[in-house]
């Protein structure tokens, strides 16, 4: 669970949620850096342990003990640091909080640290992973806002994403960085309310920050993007996809929808679906040899559809009717025209 979420499911419970969110908020971006991290947990977040550390100096000092020569500077609090009364409460609150959320793999490494030394008999594997750091805030989308566009495209799904603002006319990079900017705000609210996908899609739907409504619609198609690229195992985020795909046109573009909008309804890309698993499946490969999520991954691909949607239809089986008769005879006479031995039939299931 992200930090962030933590916070949205326990605040009420919480003793210091003003004070964690805070700091929270502070170390969003810094997660990346290591030295940054750093520099900030010893400004802000050990009042406590320098005091401690100033007292057992002075006391050394005033006892002529060798090992303390010169007196210690006077112990001051840093600005805006953390009361010493509520430094260690609050660590111990904070550790619950970003435990789980691997972004924090910094602070977590000097919290665990400081625990492992007043806890010696049962130590915490602590030690930060630069990689693993890098990946979960890659995979967390929560890195937001950015200042450079740059920051953003060097990613698939961001760059598909820009590649369809430009080709809409959007070409000016402040007015793009802008748009990712504003999309990563909405996605990261939605996430907060995600045990109830109602009111989190309510918060696409009642947000006004868009130029107009076709760009709102982007907007709410990208977000279904990420969590499509992104969060299949999140069945929370999954929900959340299928509620806003419901209010989101099959085709979210700047211009509206004119010529260049094609429609990718449901029971065409079933009959997609069949005829791409019929390929494998001549080449010797299908569900029998692969993955059935990575073959949606192919249909997703080459269709433009949902990736979740794709693979729930065809984990749950598909079968034709008498609905679908013009697209099967349209298909199967392509099929038929290309000899590959392959016809798509009513009643049968795929």
């Amino acid at each position: 669970m992200r930090a962030k979420e933590y916070i949205a499911a326990n605040e009420s419970s919480m003793k210091f949620p003003v004070e964690i969110k805070q700091i929270i908020g502070d170390l969003l971006p810094l997660r990346a850096s290591k030295q940054q991290t750093v520099d900030y947990y010893n400004r802000k977040l050990i009042a406590d342990i320098r005091r401690q550390g100033y007292l057992l100096g002075k006391d050394l000092y005033d006892k002529n003990n060798a090992m303390q020569q010169l007196e210690p500077e006077p112990f001051q609090m840093n600005e805006g640091e953390i009361p010493v009364e509520i430094a260690a409460a609050l660590r111990d609150e904070l550790f619950e909080v970003i435990k789980d959320d691997k972004t924090f793999g910094y602070l977590y490494f000097l919290l665990g640290n400081l625990r492992n030394s007043q806890r010696p008999t049962n130590p915490i594997d602590c030690v930060p992973d630069e990689q693993g750091i890098i990946e979960a805030l890659r995979i967390s989308r929560d890195d937001y806002p950015k200042s450079c566009l740059a920051e953003y495209i060097d990613d698939d799904i961001n760059f598909a994403q820009y590649q369809d603002l430009t080709d809409a006319g959007i070409t000016d990079e402040a007015k793009i960085l802008d748009w990712f900017n504003n999309a990563y705000r909405i996605y990261d609210e939605m996430r907060l309310a995600k045990a109830n996908p109602v009111a989190a899609v309510k918060v696409f739907l009642e947000d006004n920050s868009y130029e107009s409504q076709a760009a709102k619609n982007l907007t709410g198609r990208f977000i279904c993007e990420i969590i499509s690229g992104t969060a299949l195992d999140d069945k929370r985020l999954g929900r959340i996809e299928d509620e806003l795909n419901r209010h989101l046109p099959p085709e979210a573009l700047l211009d509206g929808g004119n010529d260049r909008a094609d429609e990718k309804t449901k029971d065409s890309n079933k009959i997609r679906t069949v005829v791409i698993c019929e390929l494998l499946q001549k080449l010797g490969k299908g569900k029998s040899f692969n993955d059935l999520s990575k073959i949606c991954s192919l249909v997703a691909y080459l269709t433009g559809g949902s990736h979740r949607k794709l693979y729930n239809d065809a984990l749950a089986g598909i079968q034709f009717t008498d609905y679908h008769q013009k697209e099967l005879s349209e298909v199967n006479k392509i099929l038929s025209d290309l000899s590959l031995g392959i016809e798509l039939k009513k009643g049968k299931e795929y």
